[in-house]
């Protein structure tokens, strides 16, 4: 709303990765002669979340958080990080979005008008060009 006024504008959004907020760790569960290896969130970066939930009302950003699936994630985990920083009532994520790959991530930023960058940690945050941000510089 500007000056009371209605606004059909769409805020502008950051994409943080998972792994800037959660603790995961690997799990291989066996079952049958089969065994599957996935992660299982362990803890949440309170600091990390408690800075974006800053950040997200002072400047009105829209924030989504993203899993990698190469890097182990899957949306089941997702669900939980949700879950459990919505039992906290400090979520400052408004949806969860997973991606199969890296490249896929990378591929879809020129194409969101309204990004303003993407969160991630410090080793691979230069793969987002111009829009990768590290959570310290935000």
């Amino acid at each position: 709303m500007k000056n009371g006024d209605i606004s059909n504008e769409t805020p502008a959004r950051i994409i943080v990765l998972a792994d800037v907020v959660a603790l995961a760790e690997e799990v291989t569960e066996k079952k049958l002669f089969k065994s599957t290896t996935s992660l299982q969130v362990k803890n949440i970066n309170k600091e990390a979340v408690a800075k974006l939930w800053i950040i997200t009302n002072r400047y009105g950003l829209s924030v989504e958080l993203a899993g990698i699936e190469e890097e182990g994630w899957n949306q089941s985990s997702l669900d939980k990080v949700m879950e459990i920083l919505d039992r906290r009532g400090g979520n400052p994520f408004n949806f969860a979005q997973m991606y199969s790959v890296t490249q896929e991530l990378v591929d879809d930023l020129p194409y969101r008008v309204n990004l303003r960058g993407v969160v991630d940690i410090q080793s691979r945050v230069a793969m987002y060009g111009s829009w990768g941000i590290e959570l310290d510089n935000l």
